[in-house]
């Protein structure tokens, strides 16, 4: 009996103190960096069921920096039907004075889950090849993102897609 009085006493000396009992937080060690908040980063891009396509143009520096990879980074879903949806990235090359569009598929993700936020890479390099620099021919290129439902048989949900700013970079980086 004693030593049962004594393991409760334990545990709720280690409760009173403040270790973590039964908690569903888990705290880590202090991070270095400055923590960036959310509401402080300007949404770039933002999809919804309602609106579920939007575009971007594309510096001219993208061109000639070597770009070969797009990241792309969701910092915030609200979707609360856990409806599967899917991004669609393509570039739009335009020629001014003319009406004609050529769309080039760059990649596509899916999230997973529905309504988690997420980075993604995706390989730029074969659609950058195939659309002309902007600077110099008079094109304009834009950035496209649309946002399709994966089982398109069922009605759409609200859902709401926030995207950071697109990062280009070189392969390896």
């Amino acid at each position: 009996m004693g030593r049962l009085s004594l393991t409760a006493l334990m545990i709720w000396a280690l409760c009173f103190t403040g270790a973590n009992c039964g908690s569903a937080k888990v705290q880590g060690p202090q991070s270095r960096e400055p923590k960036t908040d959310e509401s402080t980063v300007l949404p770039v891009v933002k999809l919804t069921h309602e609106h579920p396509s939007s575009s971007l143009p594309v510096a001219t520096d993208v061109f000639t920096n070597g770009a070969k990879v797009l990241e792309v980074t969701i910092t915030r879903v609200v979707n609360p039907a856990m409806t599967p949806v899917a991004v669609f990235v393509s570039l739009s090359d335009t020629e001014k004075g003319k009406s004609e569009i050529k769309q080039i598929p760059v990649g596509n993700f899916s999230l997973y889950p529905p309504d988690q936020p997420g980075t993604f890479l995706l390989d730029a390099a074969p659609a950058l090849r195939k659309v002309s620099r902007p600077d110099a021919t008079g094109h304009d290129v834009r950035l496209v993102f649309e946002m399709k439902r994966i089982d398109e048989t069922r009605a759409w949900t609200p859902v709401e897609l926030t995207f950071a700013e697109p990062k280009w970079r070189a392969a390896g980086n």
